[in-house]
């Protein structure tokens, strides 16, 4: 595979760059210090019930009854601000890598709240390679990527680049309309870890499927290496 190209390259935020449970737990025990504080609780038994509930309000529920009521919750855990976040391991590789690229473009695309994924961005330390015409937000364009809006955006923002590459590893959304754009796509492959954990590429129809499926990102920092004679 080769990178030396005219090339550009996309990334998904959540579980692809950093495991996305990192930041729920952040916002719960976010959650679980404002009830210790409002309502005389406990923090450390708030925030092990939320963890312990398949819906972190119905564990708080359970322990405090209607004390926060669930727009109240959703108020504070949305706007809750990591100080910060690990990436992964082999994503800090690929980026530290990327950065030393500077003539190909680093996109990232990703479904939800402004609030919430830039705060995201910040905690993982990650603002200097992303620029803030390079973050593509589906609140921020009125479109997500169930539509083909967040990669056209990217396109037109990066329209001399004529080879495009999107990494991600949600099978409902993520490579259906870069493939149908002519995008090269890649899937990181589940660690056990995702808050959507993937289903069999068997039960999804071809159309959503990746182009190719990796097991670490290091695939790709090993592939522009040797495409760009660099050292990792």
């Amino acid at each position: 595979m080769d990178f030396s190209g005219n090339i550009a390259l996309a990334f998904d935020l959540d579980d692809t760059l950093y495991d996305e449970r990192d930041y729920a737990r952040a916002c719960i025990a976010n959650v679980a210090r404002h009830c210790a504080e409002a309502f005389g609780s406990d923090a450390i038994r708030l925030e092990a019930d939320m963890l312990a509930a398949p819906n972190p309000y119905d564990g708080l529920h359970g322990t405090i009854g209607d004390k926060l009521p669930i727009d109240a919750f959703l108020k504070i855990y949305r706007a809750t601000e990591p100080a910060s976040l690990p990436l992964r391991e082999d994503a800090r590789r690929l980026l530290e890598v990327l950065a030393r690229c500077p003539h190909i473009p680093v996109y990232l695309i990703t479904d939800g709240r402004c609030h919430g994924q830039y705060a995201k961005i910040n905690a993982l330390g990650i603002t200097d390679l992303f620029t803030p015409e390079r973050i593509i937000i589906s609140e921020a364009i009125g479109f997500d990527k169930h539509t083909p809006m967040p990669f056209v955006t990217a396109m037109a923002r990066e329209n001399r680049h004529s080879g495009w590459y999107y990494i991600g590893d949600n099978l409902a959304k993520d490579f259906y309309w870069p493939r149908r754009l002519g995008w090269s796509t890649f899937m990181v492959t589940d660690r056990g870890r995702n808050v959507h954990p993937q289903p069999p590429l068997k039960n999804i129809a071809p159309e959503y499927r990746p182009d190719f499926v990796i097991d670490s990102l290091d695939y790709l920092t090993s592939q522009i290496c040797q495409s760009l004679s660099l050292q990792v």
